[in-house]
């Protein structure tokens, strides 16, 4: 019998990672005994032996732990030895919450990379290569429990070499599931445009040669498909917008390395971590000046979305073109994104002039996620492959309910103990596929969690499609919750802030409990009680949707607002000369008779009207594009401010931009550069939520402010005021795992019902 003895109790992302090989090797290597174990949620091992022994293997555990691991809990303690022999890794327990027991799709590993590389190794050039510490995961998940047999791998069965692998717990590919070779696993295959097989044993140099000719080339990933073009090549990355039509939204690029990926954005030492870490998400850097990149990936922008090769496949490929690839999600704009062969070659035809095919099924449809960096952490702006669906763990545990989302980038979340489980990011629930998306991935969550939950949340507004879901949703009891209080929740959720704090809402729009549309909200925040405290002065809002398509409608209304109807006419046919005067006209008189026309408070709208007077977005083809031109001109110009009040209405603090539009106008009337007024624009309104806050924060004895919505997907805004609450001593709370836009309001709604339901 050891002399003593430690149980430790790890969770996260710790399970199909190798952390059981990992404890084996470790604790053989300092002669311990014991045993090692997967249970729900965590991984649970008990070692004992000589004191100096444990004290060895405590102090080599850390550091150790496999690096596609995310451990968000760790515990250690006492325990009575239990005189075992020799050390075990223990069957896994299959009760509990199953879904716990998939990690995210993990980037190829050293390891794998290194015998990719390696003619004497039997997976050279082998495009499925991957271990315990690497390879698909969730995207391959068919049913439970998660073995081979219930994932798309199930169609492979191992030959004897991967077997051995596979069975040995030495092995950094123990009980890896989607452990293949060339002999036994996954293979290639390419079709031309009309989808006619083409034989060949190098597909990869088919593709390859293909993209370096201009062509299109569809390519099946670990999520679905994806559209690749030469990135270099300005006809390619046109006529691919042209097919695919999407105008003018970026693309993401891939590259071969960092050094490649050098010569087109700044890439500091953080944000090399970001594009190396086992999620390899697309990051968003400021692009260089001489980029090699063609004018038309970015359109204008002066930001670069960057990912590195995510799988051996990805390695190859770009190891055979030499360049940068344009890698978008393999669908017509709009669409979910394409998973299976036939249906590749039937929504992809036309777009792409060649099929890059494999024969192991995508099960779960998941787009690369995309993040920015703020200070040395991750800002999740799409929240897909490599993070879903590793929970965010809550500060206790709740009941089941479930979140429901909103319209747009919408994701859903059940809580379930003290896990919340998001969905990957579904997009936008206008078009019946994305609906039908919807309906599949929570059936599956719904099924994989085997939740039953107690309430359901969605959002206030009453025409969303998420709302009328609420009633399929299989729950109890039914809440709603208003869009921007959700935003507040999901911080909540997220860092387990439970006190008194300022809550800054900066969003698009959203169904307010007023009936007007809000979208620049203060809130008194304490506990799980969240009330409105102020806002954006309210402005007329003309045709809905159409202001949006239209900042220059949202523009005129302000001026209008700000100048009186006749100068603010004036105005915009001197700051618009591409619109019509007629529709100019007709505007203005509809203002004044108020048809069709909402009051907002909404900043996303604001940014959209600044951008415009600026002359950078008059229209707008996606959504965002005003707001990101204006940051994206703002990037090098000298700082200033305009003017701006604070006054109380209505018993509310509220934010009159008056002066601060009156100002953009007359900068804009006056000649002076759109980077200039956009950078006195953003210091305005970052000051303006500086002070707003701090005078909220007095009043309520609160020293946090949290800060969430859509608008903080700009880190020009965010950054400006981050560094504005430090300097008087306030405390902000930001989002780190879901995105500050509604692909994360999900989980606000699932921790405020879970919160009613408990009764906290």
């Amino acid at each position: 019998m050891g002399g003593a003895a430690i149980e430790i109790t790890v969770r996260g992302v710790v399970q199909g990672v190798g952390f059981r090989p990992f404890v084996h090797r470790l604790a053989t290597r300092c002669g311990l005994t014991g045993w090692v174990e997967n249970t729900p949620g965590s991984v649970v091992l008990h070692v004992e032996g000589d004191a100096a022994d444990l004290s060895r293997f405590r102090g080599l555990f850390g550091p150790g732990i496999p690096p596609a691991a995310k451990v968000t809990r760790l515990s250690v303690r006492k325990a009575a030895p239990a005189g075992v022999r020799g050390f075990t890794i223990r069957a896994s327990r299959r009760d509990g919450i199953a879904l716990s027991t998939i990690p995210p799709d993990i980037a190829t590993c050293p390891a794998c990379l290194r015998e990719l590389a390696d003619p004497a190794d039997r997976r050279h050039r082998y495009p499925f290569t991957n271990c315990t510490n690497c390879g698909p995961r969730f995207t391959i998940v068919a049913s439970l429990p998660y073995d081979r047999e219930r994932t798309s791998m199930a169609a492979f069965p191992m030959c004897a070499a991967c077997r051995k692998e596979y069975g040995d717990p030495l092995d950094r590919r123990f009980h890896a599931e989607p452990n293949a070779c060339p002999a036994c696993g996954p293979r290639l295959s390419v079709r031309g445009a009309d989808g006619a097989p083409m034989e060949s044993d190098d597909p990869i140099g088919i593709a390859a040669a293909a993209i370096l000719g201009g062509s299109i080339v569809a390519v099946r990933g670990l999520g679905g498909f994806q559209l690749a073009v030469d990135a270099t090549n300005d006809d390619a990355v046109r006529l691919l917008r042209k097919r695919k039509r999407r105008e003018e939204k970026p693309f993401a690029v891939m590259f071969p390395d960092l050094r490649s990926a050098r010569s087109a954005a700044r890439v500091e030492a953080a944000d090399e971590e970001i594009l190396r870490s086992p999620a390899a998400p697309v990051l968003l850097l400021p692009a260089r000046p001489r980029s090699p990149l063609a004018p038309s990936v970015s359109a204008g922008l002066p930001t670069a979305g960057i990912f590195l090769p995510y799988t051996p496949m990805h390695r190859m490929l770009l190891d055979r073109t030499g360049r940068p690839l344009v890698m978008t999600s393999g669908n017509a704009t709009d669409e979910p994104i394409a998973i299976g062969n036939d249906e590749a070659l039937s929504r992809l035809r036309g777009i792409a002039d060649l099929f890059l095919l494999h024969d192991r099924e995508v099960v779960q449809r998941t787009d690369d996620s995309v993040v920015r960096r703020v200070g040395r952490g991750i800002y999740p702006i799409r929240r897909a492959r490599g993070f879903v669906p590793a929970p965010v763990t809550l500060p206790r545990s709740f009941p089941d309910v479930v979140g429901l989302g909103g319209e747009l980038k919408s994701t859903f979340c059940f809580v379930k103990g003290d896990a919340a489980y998001l969905s990957q990011h579904i997009g936008d629930l206008e078009l019946a596929p994305s609906r039908d998306f919807y309906e599949e991935a929570y059936r599956f969550f719904l099924r994989f969690l085997d939740a039953r939950p107690r309430a359901a949340c969605h959002d206030l507004h009453p025409a969303y499609f998420t709302t009328a879901f609420a009633e399929r949703a299989g729950a109890e009891r039914i809440f709603s919750l208003q869009h921007h209080k959700a935003h507040l929740y999901s911080v909540l959720a997220e860092t387990g802030f439970d006190g008194k704090a300022v809550g800054v809402a900066f969003d698009g729009t959203g169904y307010g409990e007023d009936g007007a549309i809000w979208g620049g909200e203060f809130f008194a925040v304490d506990g799980m009680e969240v009330r409105r405290a102020g806002r954006l002065a309210y402005f007329p809002l003309p045709g809905g949707d159409a202001a949006v398509r239209e900042p220059w409608r949202t523009a005129l209304s302000l001026l209008r607002e700000t100048l009186g109807a006749a100068e603010a006419e004036t105005a915009a046919r001197e700051l618009f000369p591409d619109v019509p005067r007629d529709s100019i006209r007709l505007l203005l008189e509809a203002l004044e008779k108020k048809i069709n026309v909402a009051p907002t408070s909404s900043a996303g709208r604001l940014f959209d009207a600044v951008s415009a007077i600026c002359g950078l977005c008059v229209r707008s083809s996606y959504e965002g594009q005003a707001p990101m031109r204006l940051e994206g001109a703002a990037a090098r110009a000298v700082a200033g401010t305009y003017p701006f009040t604070l006054p109380e209405v209505g018993g509310q603090l509220t934010v009159d931009w008056s002066e601060l539009v009156r100002g953009t106008v007359s900068d804009a009337r006056g000649g002076l550069p759109a980077g200039t007024i956009s950078r006195r624009f953003h210091d305005t309104l970052a000051s303006a939520v500086v002070v707003a806050a701090s005078r909220l924060a007095e009043s309520a004895g609160a020293r946090h402010v949290i800060l969430s919505g859509g608008v903080f997907q700009n880190v020009t805004l965010l950054s400006r005021v981050l560094s504005g609450l430090r300097k008087r001593k306030l405390s902000p709370l930001i989002h780190r795992q879901v995105p500050a836009n509604d692909g994360g309001i999900s989980l606000g709604q699932a921790y405020y019902a879970a919160a009613q339901v408990a009764g906290g």
